[in-house]
């Protein structure tokens, strides 16, 4: 079946066995999203949730500034592919740090 592997909704991904609850701040300096956390061999999608300020996103692997890249609004979820994830940069929008909650997923 060609698309066996579409995932739709995030209903269709469970926490990946193994991997714990991860927290990354974004600061000034853009970075890798998911900051130093190498992702386990079989986690194939990452949740995560923006706390405490706004970021902003990019997902070509260049650098976000304060005025270039996918604005997420304090409280807002993503859901990205491991591909997605691992390339992802961000730095926070304003003066106040980003805490970025991470949780690896599994295809069901």
């Amino acid at each position: 079946m060609a698309n066996a592997k579409i995932v739709n909704t995030p209903s269709q991904a469970i926490p990946q066995y193994g991997s714990v609850h991860t927290q990354v701040t974004i600061g000034a300096t853009a970075g890798a999203l998911i900051g130093g956390l190498t992702l386990s061999g079989n986690t194939t999608h990452v949740l995560f949730q923006f706390t405490g300020a706004n970021a902003r996103v990019t997902f070509d692997g260049s650098n976000p500034t304060t005025i270039r890249g996918f604005i997420y609004s304090d409280g807002s979820t993503a859901y990205l592919t491991r591909n997605m994830a691992l390339v992802a940069k961000a730095i926070r929008d304003d003066s106040t740090d980003v805490v970025v909650e991470l949780q690896e997923l599994n295809f069901l």
